[in-house]
């Protein structure tokens, strides 16, 4: 009984583990030019993850200023003799501005990619599908380079 449950335990250890190596990022190191340090790396793929996102928030804010439900009025709190000024119309456009140059910076980059890649290499990004079925391994130096454009973009490096 007790070797058994051993036994299942060790299964689902290989199991977990086999999954953790599966969605494990590696960075080419081919082309010494593209090869960024791991930090980097791993900034521009969170990056290009939360593009979706990004996209979305920015929609919502664009609905709401074309809508009119931005208020535009200063709020003046005091708070034991100091006084915080809130400005919402602006942290929202400043908020608007940065997601705006986020994604365009992603978009910039992904431009430089062949049009027959552009899918493949977002979807091993944001949806980590594996591409092993790929009938070359171009779409890594393309993923390497997009990845690379992406944190020049960003002015990560």
């Amino acid at each position: 009984m007790v070797t058994s449950v051993i036994n299942g335990v060790k299964q689902l250890f290989n199991l977990i583990r086999r999954e953790m190596e599966k969605m494990r990022e590696w960075q080419q190191t081919k082309f010494k030019n593209l090869v960024m340090p791991d930090t980097v790396y791993y900034q521009s793929i969170w990056a290009v993850r939360d593009l979706y996102r990004m996209e979305e928030k920015l929609e919502e804010i664009n609905q709401d200023i074309t809508q009119g439900n931005i208020k535009s009025t200063g709020i003046v709190s005091e708070d034991t003799n100091t006084y915080n000024i809130s400005k919402p119309t602006e942290e929202i456009i400043m908020h608007k501005a940065v997601l705006e140059r986020r994604v365009h910076a992603i978009r910039d980059a992904l431009e430089v990619v062949p049009l027959s890649y552009r899918q493949f290499i977002l979807d091993n990004i944001i949806r980590q599908k594996s591409y092993k079925c790929f009938p070359n391994k171009l779409w890594r130096i393309w993923k390497q380079r997009f990845l690379f454009n992406v944190a020049k973009n960003l002015a990560l490096m």
